[in-house]
């Protein structure tokens, strides 16, 4: 998927204009005038940006940018024929991914857009690695769990047994589940991939605990 491209802008002309360049480098796109359409959409389509004009009938571009930012993190970029340095500044610091100034150079607009959507391909892929690995801690049973946390201790199957008061042979099958529901060949491959957070630099098994982007991740 190359990305999606939502174009926010009440001059119809130039939006048409913007849509088919974007077009013309396989983005696919939605256009519209209303900036409440756009911040009303339940979901946005990743991989992707937002293209805002930051002079709207209604609310300014970096309303509509400061909204989407408390539930979405899909990059948004604003256009604007005043971008000055003030204006700039703030959408940066809004959280804007760029600003440009109209008329557009379509080249290097085109090549930002084009960036932009390639890194938040990126980021969709490793919000859904990050998703997967979820779902496989959450399918281990509490005594899988367990074991598993002795394992990232480093801790021999026998000295296992002794702390969980359980066989060895019992211990041994819960770390073949550990190794198979996390979808492991190895007990080396789970250490691995509970290690570091795709998403953040730490284990997987904190995000209970810890604040995390995936909850932005729209």
């Amino acid at each position: 998927m190359a990305g999606h491209v939502y174009l926010i802008d009440d001059d119809a002309g130039f939006r048409r204009s913007l849509a088919e360049i974007i077009g013309s480098i396989g983005l696919s796109h939605d256009e519209s005038d209303s900036p409440e359409q756009f911040m009303s959409l339940e979901h946005f389509k990743r991989p992707g940006c937002a293209v805002i004009d930051y002079r709207l009938p209604t609310l300014s571009g970096l309303e509509v940018l400061k909204s989407i930012r408390t539930r979405s993190s899909i990059p948004v970029v604003i256009i604007s024929a005043y971008a000055d340095v003030r204006l700039t500044v703030a959408a940066m610091q809004a959280g804007a991914a760029g600003v440009f100034e109209k008329p557009l150079d379509d080249n290097e607009f085109l090549g930002f857009v084009e960036h932009i959507c390639f890194k938040d391909r990126g980021r969709i892929q490793k919000r859904d690695e990050c998703r997967g690995i979820q779902a496989r801690l959450a399918d281990l049973s509490d005594p899988e769990r367990k074991v598993l946390d002795l394992m990232l201790r480093g801790q021999p199957n026998k000295v296992m047994a002794s702390t969980l008061d359980k066989s060895v042979k019992a211990i041994e099958r819960n770390r073949q589940n550990v190794v198979a529901k996390l979808g492991c060949r190895t007990a080396h491959e789970v250490l691995l991939k509970v290690a570091r957070c795709p998403m953040m630099p730490r284990s997987p098994l904190t995000c209970s605990s810890a604040p995390c982007p995936l909850s932005l991740q729209q």
